[in-house]
C-alpha cells in the first residue's frame, strides 16, 4: 500500500511521541524531528508506510544510541496482555476476535488506548468483513500456516489463537516475527512466549511490516508454500496489499483513513477478510 498525504502527519507524530517516550531534550527532539521531515520529503509516494518507518526509527537509534526505543512500552504492554482474562474466549471465533482485539496495542497507532475497556466494547460486535466460513473451510484441508505477528503485548493474543487453531486442527504453525527492533513490532525476543504453540521463525525483515524484498531466503519459502497465511495487523496489510501474489487472510483493525479508504470500512472497524 502506497504512502498517502496523511501518512507523512501519522509518521511525524510517531517520531514525537517516542521523543516523550524517551523523554528527549527540546534540541534533540527537533533534531529527531527535523530528520523525520528529511526523510519524509526524500520518500516517494510508491514506498509503504513501514517501509519509510524503517528509515525514520534507523534514524532515532543512530542519533540517540538506542537501538529499541520502544523498549519499555513493549514490556509494559506484554505485562497488560498477560493479565487480562481470557476465560470468556471458547471457541475458535471468539479466539479470531479476541486476536484482533489484541491488535489495538500499537504504539505506532494514532490513537492511545484503555485495553480492557475495549476487549468490553468491541468482543461482542460484530466484524465489518468477516471471512471466518472461508478460514474454517482452508483449516480443513490445511498442513501448515504462517501467522504474521505484529505488535508486542499483542501477540499474548495471538498466542490463545494458535492454540484454539491447534486444539481444533493438525496443523503446523510458523509465527513470523521482525528481523530487529522496530516500533514496537514482536522480535524473537518477545516471541518466546509462543515456543510451546508454534515454530518461531525471524524473518530478518527490519520494516513494521511484512515487506518480502527484505524476508531471508527461509521466511520467503515458507510464506510461498504455507497452506495458509494468516496477516495480523494494518502493518503487515500495508506491506502485502496489492503487493503480495498469493491469497491471505488479514486480520486487523482499521486505524486510520487511509486504511479506511484502502478496505472500504470505517475507522474502528474488526476486519477479517482473505485477500
Amino acid at each position: 500500500m502506497h504512502i498517502k498525504p496523511d501518512c507523512i502527519t501519522c509518521i511525524m507524530n510517531q517520531t514525537l511521541k517516542v521523543t516523550k517516550l524517551l523523554q528527549l531534550d527540546d534540541a534533540t527532539s527537533k533534531t529527531l524531528l527535523d530528520e523525520t521531515a528529511k526523510i519524509l520529503i526524500e520518500s516517494s509516494l510508491e514506498m509503504t508506510p513501514p517501509q519509510i518507518a524503517q528509515h525514520t526509527y534507523g534514524k532515532i537509534a543512530e542519533i540517540t544510541g538506542i537501538d529499541d526505543p520502544v523498549a519499555t512500552s513493549k514490556e509494559e504492554a506484554t505485562k497488560v496482555a498477560l493479565s487480562v482474562d481470557t476465560s470468556f474466549v471458547t471457541t475458535l471465533h471468539d479466539a479470531i476476535k479476541f486476536a484482533v482485539i489484541g491488535n489495538v496495542i500499537d504504539f505506532g497507532a494514532q490513537q492511545t488506548f484503555d485495553l480492557n475497556e475495549i476487549i468490553q466494547s468491541h468482543f461482542h460486535r460484530q466484524f465489518g468483513i468477516d471471512d471466518f466460513e472461508a478460514f474454517q473451510k482452508a483449516l480443513e484441508k490445511a498442513g501448515s500456516l504462517v501467522y504474521l505477528g505484529d505488535n508486542t503485548g499483542e501477540h499474548v493474543f495471538d498466542r490463545l489463537l494458535i492454540k484454539k487453531i491447534k486444539e481444533a486442527y493438525d496443523i503446523d504453525i510458523y509465527y513470523f516475527v521482525r528481523g530487529k527492533p522496530i516500533i514496537n513490532d514482536v522480535t524473537v525476543k518477545e516471541a518466546k512466549l509462543l515456543e510451546d504453540v508454534a515454530t518461531i521463525v525471524d524473518t530478518g525483515v527490519p520494516t513494521p511490516g511484512f515487506d518480502l524484498d527484505y524476508a531471508n531466503t527461509y521466511a520467503k519459502e515458507l510464506f510461498e508454500t504455507a497452506d495458509i497465511v494468516l496477516s495480523k495487523g494494518m502493518g503487515n496489510y500495508e506491506s502485502l496489499y496489492d503487493v503480495c501474489d498469493r491469497t491471505a487472510f488479514y486480520l486487523f483493525i482499521v486505524k486510520c483513513n487511509v486504511v479506511s479508504n484502502a478496505i472500504g470500512q470505517p475507522v474502528g472497524e474488526l476486519v477479517f477478510v482473505e485477500h
